[in-house]
């Protein structure tokens, strides 16, 4: 019953998890930022580009 009882108390991968969790939703949001901003900053370039061949 004491086993269970400190198993039960244990701590220690709770800072683990956290901070898989951190980075997890980071990784969310820079993947959504990308998917946003990528597409408009792909075509930004291609525009520029085609300016820079046109001189």
């Amino acid at each position: 019953m004491d086993k269970i009882r400190r198993l039960i108390q244990d701590k220690r991968g709770a800072n683990m998890v956290e901070y898989i969790i951190v980075v997890a939703v980071i990784a969310l949001i820079a993947i959504a930022a990308f998917r946003t901003f990528g597409t408009n900053l792909n075509d930004k370039t291609d525009e520029k580009a085609k300016v820079i061949k046109g001189l």
